[in-house]
This record gives C-alpha cells, structure tokens and sequence, in this order.
C-alpha cells in the first residue's frame, strides 16, 4: 500500500514536472511569438535570437515566412505585406516632385526599399534601422532576399543602423520622399514616440526637399482611429498638410491600416496615380484609400499632440491592448 502511494506521489509529480515545463516553454516561446500573432495553422520555427535591442523569431507557414519583434510580426513574406508595402511607398513617390533621394526610417529586412527602387529616377535610398539582426536576415535569408528581390544589396542602396531621431539630428542631407515605418510607441517602448512628436516632425521638415512628401504608418487604425487623429495633428502642428488614407483588409484580414501623407504643400489626393506599374494599387483601390469611412473619423483636439515630453500616442496603443 505504501509502496502504491508512493508510486501516485511520484506520478503526480511527473505531471506537475511536466506540466510547468510546458507552460514555461510556453511562456519563452511568447517573448518571441505572441499567442494572438501565432501563423495562423501549423507553423515552424526556424530561428530565435536575440538583438541587442529585441528579441527575434522567424517562423515558417505553408511556405510563407514570417519575422517577430517581441513576439509582434514585424513582416511576411505574403500578398498583404506587398499591399502594405506598395501603400506606404507609392503614394508618396507619386505625390513628390522629384524622387532621386529616397530616406526610410524603419527599413527593417528591405521590403520598402525594394518598392522605391521600382522608380528608374531614384538614385540613392537611405535605409536605417536600429536593429542589426534584422538588416543582417534581410541581406542574407534567402526567403527574405527572395522576396525583397535584394534590395539591400543594390548599389543605390545605403544602409544606417542607428536610431532613426538620432541619425536625423546628425544629418545635414536633404531629400526628396521619406518613408516612416516604425513600431507604435507603448509602455514597453516609450523612447519610440520621439520618432513621432512634433519636434520630431519638425526636424523631417528641414531635411525634406521643396516639392518632397513623407509617408508615416499609422497602426491598426481599426482598433484605434484615435491615433490617426493624434498623428494628423501632430503634422500639421509641424506645419504640414496632411492627407490620411488607409487600405482595407477587413475582409480578408480584419485589420485596416492607417497612413497619413504630409507635404509642406497641399497635394490633391485623388490625382495621384502610381508612376510604375504596381499589383494592388488599383484606380478603384485608390478611391477607396482616399475615402475614410466613418468609423476613422473621430472628433479630436487639434491641440492634442504628441511631443518629447508626453505619452499620447503610447497611451492610446496601451488603451487597446488594455481593452482586448
């Protein structure tokens, strides 16, 4: 008898061994893949590492391959990351007078700079990204490299790793479009809403050719239309006009992303037409782009914006995640 109390002690302990261990593996494997982000299906993970600045995961899923931030997909190798990347590209090479220098902040694996370089005027794009991991999987992963048709290895190509703001601050260069295509500031990464505050803003003013436009997403507007507001005010505070527009994946994707356009003078949104030839950017998906539905426009205090000094945008994103 003794003997077989021994032996369900024993047992139990097994399954409380075992069972800890599966929900720290768990936990680990969320640091690099949240849950919530998880391919949707059976997936594979191919590489975890971790950079100085996050932690990095790339997972593979029916061929497609996906790259996580701290457990956030930053990008995949599917038809919505070449939808996104033709929006926050095109509209503004086509809302610029010129586009021979291309500066994009955020340029992660090189997905952005491969659509700029579609444009035979281009002659320099400068790419820069804090994260070296990154950069380095977008010149050497050959699904990445596939994808990007390697951009990052094209002579017109410069590469910074640094922080956006402060390679700004350190830059007396010029140009003539500049893509923002950051992260959302949150609670976890405060020192990201210094690369979307007035002050900020200001300083791509200086740097921005006569004639230039800048780009900037705007998150998942759907769950927070709130931040597109906030970001709108925040450029024009800057002295920009601005355009918001966003693409709608609602149906097949239930998201919509948000942009706004800003040019140091008004452009007509409806008169812009992609120069080279794109997939997705359709006259009727332009229409659409340009045309918010109501649900984005929500009343907002001009006078609200984000600065160096405040959380507003981080506030707003953490708001959201507080609600889920």
């Amino acid at each position: 008898m003794i003997g077989f109390e021994i032996g369900v002690l024993i047992g139990a302990c097994a399954v409380f061994i075992i069972w800890g261990a599966l929900y720290w593996r768990r936990q680990w494997l969320e640091s690099y893949i949240m849950e919530e982000e998880e391919p949707d299906g059976d997936y594979k993970v191919i590489l975890r590492q971790r950079s100085p600045y996050q932690k990095i995961a790339v997972a593979e899923s029916g061929g497609i391959y996906h790259l996580f931030a701290d457990g956030s997909e930053m990008l995949s190798t599917d038809k919505a990351e070449n939808q996104y990347s033709e929006a926050i590209v095109h509209i503004p090479m086509t809302a610029a007078r010129t586009r021979e220098s291309v500066l994009i902040i955020g340029s992660g694996a090189g997905i952005t700079a491969r659509e700029a370089l579609r444009y035979p005027d281009v002659e320099s794009v400068t790419a820069v990204d804090l994260d070296p991991i990154i950069v380095e999987l977008g010149r050497t992963f050959e699904p990445f490299v596939r994808f990007t048709e390697g951009s990052l290895h094209d002579p017109r190509v410069t590469t910074v790793l640094d922080d956006g703001r402060s390679f700004i601050e350190r830059s007396n260069d010029r140009w003539d479009v500049i893509i923002i295509d950051l992260p959302d500031p949150s609670a976890k990464a405060p020192a990201l809403s210094r690369l979307f505050s007035v002050e900020f803003y200001r300083l791509l003013r200086s740097r921005l050719n006569p004639g230039g436009a800048i780009s900037i997403a705007c998150s998942v507007v759907s769950t927070a239309p709130e931040y597109l507001a906030a970001i709108q005010a925040t450029l024009r505070t800057a002295g920009f006009h601005v355009v918001p527009y966003h693409w709608d994946y609602i149906v097949e994707f239930a998201v919509d992303w948000g942009f706004c356009l800003a040019t140091p003078k008004p452009v007509d949104p409806l008169s812009l037409k992609p120069l080279v030839p794109v997939n997705h950017l359709t006259d009727e998906r332009l229409d659409d782009m340009f045309r918010l539905p109501l649900y984005l426009r929500v009343d907002w205090d001009e006078d609200e914006v984000q600065t160096d000094r405040n959380t507003l945008l981080a506030d707003i994103i953490d708001d959201v995640y507080e609600g889920r």
